[in-house]
């Protein structure tokens, strides 16, 4: 039977990297739309995770949201804001997907 905790986790973590991706465009929550995007964003997250961990084991739903959140953030820093991962910081992602891979697919938790 399909496990409807992980789109819940996919909605989580998709949330999660909108709301920090948009911080910056906030300008210290100076600016009314990015900061009710990021509040929304952010209450969406949470509500979507709780709901995932009620099917998900936590340490592996918190594990897999903070990894591809970190992951996703970069990359929408890349597209939003122009910034530009080195080498080290390629090769952790990397490390940190497949980490999630490994303990998602092989962890009896």
């Amino acid at each position: 039977m399909f496990n409807f905790g992980f789109l819940w986790l996919a909605l989580s973590i998709g949330s999660e990297i909108t709301g920090t991706s948009m911080i910056k465009k906030t300008h210290g929550f100076s600016k009314l739309g990015p900061s009710v995007l990021v509040i929304c964003a952010y209450a969406l997250c949470y509500f979507a995770l709780t709901r995932a961990m009620s099917t998900i084991p936590v340490g592996v739903a918190y594990s897999l949201w903070c990894g591809f959140g970190i992951v996703g953030v970069t990359l929408s820093s890349m597209v939003l804001y122009k910034q530009k991962p080195d080498f080290p910081a390629i090769f952790s992602m990397l490390l940190i997907i497949s980490g999630g891979i490994v303990m998602n697919t092989f962890s009896a938790m």
